[in-house]
């Protein structure tokens, strides 16, 4: 070959060798933008993430704890211990035929009186079903007696109720083997006179949660890592991969949830297929996505466990960037080709990149300012209840914990109060939903205007209401809130109709030295019942050492 044929085969050669060239180059710092707007969008939608999941956890954690209390102050009340303690002697030993055994237990003139004030509480504390199971796991007396009759039935093979027959308080999630219907079961012992006579169990059913899972991708599994609550509900029954249901027998799984098969939500790290797919994503940002077998993005995970129970919260939550920055990086390639490739094209590729980067710094920014407004947001919805202004449960819950701190560290007094609006249920039956609402605003509206800027009002939910007194007596806190009691009464509302009688039944109570939150609520709680049990229109106060509940009869309802 001559001089000639070499020098006209190397002009096609070297344009071939500086084309690769420039695509090769291209490619790397296409990598570092969309690396860049990756690491950018991954920071600002985990910052979301988290927020979410742990809003999530918060609401859990205090909803359950707020169930709890329920079995547990019922447990110390004496007709409860009294009926537990007389009923001993029922046993399920197969001598006695259920059908004949459940009419002795429900002819039995205390255990009757007892389904009957069970079923009463029943309704007052939002609670699904509440049992009473003597110490040989017989249940003796329950709220739904008339309807799905659990009198006269072996409990003892109910995993929830076996710690509560050994001492302890148990909990757990399962299906009614009556009913069929999931929720969660709650034990607490109870004793007389020292002596372990039983339990008192209580349900909470799932439909009266669904608030838990209201944001898309999050779901609620329980410590055998079933789902048992997803706002996709198709994902409702399945198992997480590393679930301990797969290590139950045939027998457990068929208790607790009515099933057998439990199909497989894999959540599983995708850095390695995600790094085949896509090498220009950083193993370091790899390592932090995952992957769900029906998405094919990859998505953040984010999961909360330990909420002083055996559930976890989950969210998984696609990364809504994915699309546009694989569209991104194909650009971003061809363009710096472009201008590696041509002067004549550089002006344009500058001014497309200058255009992607603005539109890339306001699309950040609209993100920071929707994660700026969505925090605001949460914080107020946590913060205050959207119907009345008053304080949202769990925030009063926080505000009572640091008064008790506040008052123990400066020698004050502290009472607190449980108000309870009489026969509200009636006023949404005679006069519509937006009439109790009013009412609810009325009661709210009549506290502010009674109380100190530094006494405070809650909403525990319902028609139910917690009031803080800082720095008050027993006596003095009293008074107040039957000046409350009586205002509300006398004032009524003009947007009420006048045949609606509103009233309310106050309890009321002052911290101990030795009170934790819990117990100065249960105490609380005591006291509306005396006020309920009274005669509804009343207050009632139990001084900081009763840790008795007040003397009742069998026959008042609430």
């Amino acid at each position: 070959m001559n001089r000639k044929s070499l020098r006209q085969a190397s002009g096609p050669l070297s344009l071939l060798l500086v084309v690769l060239l420039c695509w090769f180059a291209s490619g790397i710092i296409a990598d570092r933008m969309v690396q860049q707007e990756l690491d950018a969008a991954l920071r600002t939608q985990r910052q979301m993430s988290a927020s979410i999941v742990d809003n999530m956890a918060e609401v859990i954690a205090s909803d359950l704890s707020m169930a709890r209390a329920i079995p547990a102050t019922m447990a110390e009340m004496d007709v409860v211990q009294r009926a537990l303690a007389q009923s001993q002697n029922y046993v399920s030993n197969g001598a006695t035929p259920l059908p004949m055994l459940r009419a002795i237990l429900l002819d039995a003139p205390q255990l009757s009186a007892v389904s009957s004030f069970l079923h009463e509480a029943q309704g007052f504390s939002g609670l699904d079903s509440i049992w009473l199971v003597n110490a040989n796991g017989l249940c003796v007396a329950s709220s739904n007696a008339q309807s799905r009759n659990f009198v006269g039935v072996d409990m003892r093979s109910r995993n929830y109720l076996s710690n509560a027959l050994l001492g302890a308080v148990g909990e757990a999630y399962g299906v009614g083997r009556a009913s069929g219907e999931p929720g969660i079961f709650i034990a607490a012992p109870v004793y007389d006179s020292g002596v372990l006579v039983g339990a008192v169990v209580a349900k909470l059913g799932i439909g009266r949660l669904r608030h838990w899972v209201a944001h898309a991708g999050t779901f609620v599994a329980d410590e055998n890592g079933v789902i048992i609550m997803a706002h996709n509900s198709a994902l409702e029954g399945h198992a997480l991969a590393k679930g301990r249901v797969r290590e139950m027998s045939a027998d457990e799984r068929s208790n607790t949830y009515r099933r057998l098969d439990f199909p497989n939500v894999q959540i599983k790290a995708d850095m390695q297929r995600l790094r085949e797919q896509e090498p220009w994503v950083p193993a370091e940002i790899a390592a932090q996505l995952f992957g769900v077998a029906d998405r094919p993005e990859p998505v953040l995970y984010e999961e909360r466990s330990g909420l002083n129970s055996g559930l976890s919260a989950h969210l998984v939550d696609p990364l809504a960037a994915w699309p546009e920055l694989l569209r991104n990086h194909k650009r971003d390639r061809l363009l710096v080709f472009l201008t590696l490739a041509g002067t004549a094209a550089l002006a344009w590729v500058i001014t497309v990149s200058y255009v992607r980067e603005r539109r890339h710094h306001r699309a950040t920014r609209d993100l920071a300012e929707q994660l700026q407004s969505a925090n605001t947001l949460l914080s107020a919805e946590a913060r205050h209840d959207s119907l009345t202004g008053a304080l949202s449960r769990r925030y009063f819950l926080d505000l009572l914990r640091d008064e008790i701190g506040r008052a123990r560290a400066s020698g004050e007094p502290l009472c607190m109060a449980i108000a309870d609006l009489d026969h509200f249920k009636q006023i949404n039956d005679c006069f519509g939903h937006a009439a109790g609402d009013r009412a609810l605003e009325h009661f709210v509206d009549t506290c502010r205007a009674e109380l100190r800027a530094s006494d405070a009002i809650g909403r525990l939910g319902g028609e139910e209401f917690g009031i803080l007194l800082p720095a008050t007596a027993l006596e003095a806190g009293r008074e107040v809130v039957e000046r409350l009691r009586t205002r509300l009464k006398a004032r009524p509302s003009t947007k009420l109709p006048a045949s609606a009688g509103l009233s309310v039944s106050i309890g009321i109570t002052e911290l101990s030295a030795e009170d934790l939150p819990e117990r100065l609520m249960s105490r609380a709680d005591l006291a509306l019942y005396a006020a309920k049990s009274g005669g509804r229109d009343r207050t009632e106060a139990l001084p900081p050492d009763d840790t008795a509940p007040p003397a009742r009869t069998a026959a008042t309802t609430w």
